[in-house]
């Protein structure tokens, strides 16, 4: 995941101010050529294409399809214009002439290059992978790099349009110029895939398992916006609303070479099938052979724990910014954790994109090279070694450790509609909300709550955001489907003294007195314990002992606290509660409801969860 810089332009649109702060990227300007960058005019996104004689033909067709009025006024607009060379090639390419186009395809090719955010993303926010934001037509943009013949660094949107001029800067964004019409791709997943010659095993799979007529729909049509608009105001927070419910998928596939060299094999498509089903025996079992529909079944097992319902790309898979919040020591430690279409099983993804990593240092790894292909409903990665759920090893290794996520991870809908990752320290509101149902069994709510969901860089919080369930809560999260066995589980929590209390109930069940969040807030608490470890004798050890003693646990150490620049740990109020431990006897979803009981219109928290191995806590790391 990346989050782009914010920069901001306040007052007088004849001041621009351009803020870089010192930030690893991977687009390094030495090595682009100097008359294509950094360039300043006092003109609007609209004025700039009119004025500029190789961007006319492409301001015809803002005027055409009246984007001008659009592109004229105020705002933060990256665009990827091409230029008229670009656009004559796709006129010939099509058999037409800038006349003949009708107002909606010249929406389209605007729509397609437009991105509109709470900030412009200049060539210093350029890294391999997906543009956070969205461009006007929905679809993400995908950046790549390559090296010239003379040694110098190009840079490519969706591997199909070079930009050819960097960083033209005007009063409501930014410009780059490229080379060619971008065109995002209007074939499925499937579609891809059996147009892709090095993935024609897979499309068979995919497309005999089933799976990938339920992945299709690209909009919830059911979805009603019961806020009315797209802002809500909610005391003095105004809060963005999504308009829409997209959904999105990301497909990891191994190539028909690593297939092959696992002897997964044949020469008609049913042999094929066959032979891969044989291999997913060994670890999927042997339920409804032939029936490769059926969720018992080990070929489809074995391609439903490939897919994910979110649409992610190779940079958006773990956090990694902003980078104030992560505590440098520990950053090739980040993971994140997702569950498949497998049901009830999840897989591991760490820094560096390392899938399901073992103790022993073996882990699946992404071709990045092949990877973020575009498909209308998703991407597809490319893997370098064959994807497979080893109960044993998932279960006694991969997945036997502390898990820790957060909150907002859970329901793909936060993810596939730019809301997870995209709530840290917006421009044009305070956050986030959505209505009751919007996450569907993921989260809901009841009417009478209001929901927050909001991040902060000086925020005490887990990757920086939370959720805050306000006035009468009574709300319901599914949590991650772990593996079975014995588990310790906690909430991870800021104390405030606007917190209140929570009654909570796990799988129904409920779970011992309410908890308060405020407990914790003022220094010194005894009912926490907390001392900090620089006090004690032993680098809080026993500290440590005598929290969980009552309950607590200080928060983990490579969590990073930018506002004091100290790791979370050291921060009094950041705490995690211990709720109970369980004995889970198979797979299955989990389910954390929680009722507010002080009805003061106080607000509860949520920020991330752990669950860890009852057998390894007592070796515990404090990380």
């Amino acid at each position: 995941m990346n989050n782009i810089h914010k920069l901001f332009k306040w007052g007088l649109w004849s001041v621009a101010v351009l803020c870089l702060s010192g930030v690893q990227v991977s687009c390094d300007s030495d090595d682009i050529d100097a008359d294509a960058m950094y360039t300043f005019t006092g003109e609007t996104v609209a004025s700039f294409c009119q004025n500029d004689p190789e961007l006319s033909d492409f301001y015809q067709l803002i005027t055409k399809c009246g984007a001008d009025a659009l592109l004229e006024v105020y705002g933060h607009y990256t665009c990827f214009v091409p230029n008229n060379d670009a656009i004559a090639a796709y006129l010939s390419a099509n058999n037409k002439s800038l006349d003949d186009i009708p107002a909606e395809e010249a929406q389209k090719i605007v729509y397609n290059c437009v991105i509109r955010g709470t900030a412009e993303y200049t060539s210093q926010e350029f890294v391999a992978g997906s543009l956070s934001s969205m461009t006007l037509s929905e679809r993400h943009l995908i950046l790549s790099f390559t090296t010239s013949a003379d040694n110098r660094r190009e840079i490519w949107v969706n591997g199909q349009a070079r930009v050819e001029r960097l960083d033209q800067e005007v009063h409501n964004g930014v410009i780059h110029v490229v080379d060619k019409v971008i065109q995002p791709s209007e074939m499925t997943l499937l579609e891809v895939m059996q147009n892709n010659e090095n993935l024609t095993i897979w499309a068979m799979a995919y497309e005999a398992s089933g799976l990938n007529e339920g992945m299709e729909k690209l909009y919830d049509e059911s979805y009603v916006n019961t806020y009315g608009s797209d802002m809500y105001q909610y005391g003095d927070y105004k809060l963005h609303v999504p308009t829409s419910r997209r959904y999105g998928w990301t497909a990891f596939c191994e190539p028909d070479e690593l297939l092959k060299q696992a002897g997964i094999t044949g020469n008609t498509r049913e042999e094929i099938l066959v032979s891969l089903e044989n291999y997913a025996r060994t670890y999927y079992g042997s339920e409804d052979l032939g029936n490769y529909r059926s969720e018992k079944n080990p070929l489809h097992r074995f391609v439903a724990y490939h897919l994910l319902n979110r649409q992610m790309a190779t940079n958006d898979m773990v956090f990694d910014t902003p980078a104030a919040l992560i505590n440098p020591t520990y950053a090739d430690k980040l993971v994140e954790y997702y569950e498949t279409m497998y049901t009830y099983r999840i897989m591991e993804i760490k820094a560096g994109n390392k899938i399901n990593q073992q103790s022993n240092g073996d882990y699946v790894g992404i071709d990045e090279a092949n990877s973020n292909i575009e498909a209308l409903n998703g991407y597809i990665h490319t893997l370098k070694n064959i994807l497979v759920y080893d109960d044993a090893v998932m279960r006694n290794d991969v997945l036997h450790k502390r898990i820790r996520f957060d909150a907002m991870s859970l329901p793909p809908q936060l993810t596939n509609n730019n809301i997870r990752w995209h709530n840290v320290d917006i421009s044009d509101a305070n956050g986030y909300t959505v209505t009751p149902d919007y996450c569907g069994e993921y989260f809901t709510f009841n009417d009478a709550c209001s929901c927050l969901m909001w991040g902060s860089q000086g925020w005490a919080a887990f990757q920086g955001d939370e959720i805050n369930m306000k006035d009468n809560y009574d709300f319901t999260l599914r949590l991650l489907p772990i593996p079975p066995g014995n588990w310790e589980f906690r909430i991870g929590y800021n104390a405030e003294g606007w917190r209140g209390m929570g009654q909570i109930y796990f799988d129904g069940i409920i779970t011992g007195t309410p908890v308060d969040l405020k407990i914790g807030d003022v220094q010194g608490d005894a009912r926490t314990g907390w001392v900090a470890d620089e006090s004690t004798a032993d680098d809080g050890v026993e500290n440590d002992k005598m929290m969980r003693n009552l309950g607590y646990m200080k928060a983990p150490e490579s969590c990073w606290y930018a506002h004091d620049n100290i790791p979370l740990r050291d921060w009094y109020k950041a705490l995690r509660y211990i709720v109970n431990q369980y004995s889970f006897q198979d797979y299955g979803a989990h389910k954390l409801r929680m009722r507010s009981v002080d009805f003061a219109g106080r607000e509860f928290s949520i920020d991330y969860f752990e669950f860890i191995p009852v057998d390894m806590i007592r070796d515990e790391d404090r990380l």
